[in-house]
């Protein structure tokens, strides 16, 4: 990994402050780690990278953990969530 390498951003689709650990920017090559500790015990996360291969843990204590190579190129991270305990109503209505 070069200390002179271009940098690249990662977008956070405005959740930035959910992750701990998290810059905007980082070089190519560089393993990013990142936790997202905001878990709620009744909602189901599901994790997206955009650019890149995403590697997910997790720990009581941290939360998830997400890791990934930074490529040469920005990367996009998503989380989406969904309550759990919600019950599901369909887009349609029944006659």
């Amino acid at each position: 990994m070069s200390l002179f390498g271009k940098k690249y951003k990662v977008d956070y689709c405005g959740q930035k402050f959910a992750y701990k650990n998290a810059k905007d920017e980082y070089r190519a090559g560089e393993k990013v780690t990142v936790y997202y500790s905001m878990v709620a015990t009744d909602t189901d996360y599901y994790f997206s990278l955009e650019g890149a291969e995403l590697t997910i843990d997790y720990e009581t204590e941290k939360g998830y953990i997400l890791s990934f190579v930074m490529p040469d190129r920005d990367v996009v991270l998503r989380c989406l969530s969904r309550n759990s305990m919600l019950r599901e109503t369909p887009d349609y209505e029944l006659d």
